[in-house]
């Protein structure tokens, strides 16, 4: 059975509908959704809590840490990430249950923006590759229990990035599956930065990621240049 996780920081605007909708197209019985809270100032809490999950707050804002403590508490074999500002397709949880029972123990979904801009449009197709590059957070993760626990879960010494490096351990143990059904993520930041420029950004952070910089230097340089919505 799947656990569903989601990190979260000041959603109160959106947490509550992602709950209903995560709870109402799984397609399958999901165990447990657990929210786990880094510490926001809105009522993120208390709208989780309304909307039936089972909630968790933690005193350090990091996705890797509110993650890696919250597969501590979940009961299934399998876990899902999704961040709150994405809905994976409907159906989700049958599809995650048919790839792990093919063998495969890890994978995401294709992913597409939710701002209908060309240039977005264009950067949607490359979900559907295998590269690291081509992976992020709005495709959402699955990954069985057992091998997140192995592989040490994510690297609680990043603040950026984590999930590329945990994605980058799970294919030198198994084949990581993409499944091409569309999770939707929001566009948010991009609206606020503009599409061409925050892409730029990431694209240099990814470089300087690549070539093994130091995290405080891409905080510095997505703190400096982009504007969270």
């Amino acid at each position: 059975m799947i656990s569903l996780i989601i990190p979260t920081f000041n959603e109160e605007r959106r947490i509550a509908d992602l709950i209903n909708y995560l709870r109402d197209n799984a397609g399958l019985n999901i165990i447990e959704i657990l929210v786990v809270d880094g510490g926001s100032s809105d009522q993120t809490v208390l709208a989780a809590e309304a909307a039936g999950a089972e909630v968790h707050t933690i005193s350090k804002k990091s996705r890797a840490v509110q993650m890696n403590y919250a597969v501590s508490q979940v009961k299934g074999e399998v876990i899902y990430f999704v961040h709150a500002d994405t809905r994976p397709p409907k159906n989700y949880g049958q599809l995650i249950d048919g790839v792990i029972r093919s063998g495969k123990k890890a994978g995401c979904f294709t992913s597409i923006f939710d701002w209908n801009h060309p240039f977005l449009r264009f950067c949607n197709f490359f979900s559907r590759l295998p590269f690291w590059f081509c992976r992020g957070g709005g495709q959402t993760l699955f990954v069985e229990k057992e091998l997140f626990l192995a592989l040490g879960g994510f690297d609680e010494s990043m603040i950026l990035m984590e999930e590329y490096d945990f994605i980058s351990r799970v294919k030198k143990e198994t084949n990581f599956a993409i499944i091409k059904k569309n999770a939707v993520t929001s566009a948010r930041d991009y609206r606020v930065n503009g599409a061409f420029k925050l892409q730029f950004i990431y694209s240099y952070v990814f470089f300087l990621y690549s070539i093994g910089a130091p995290q405080e230097k891409m905080l510095a340089v997505v703190r400096k240049y982009v504007t969270k919505a």
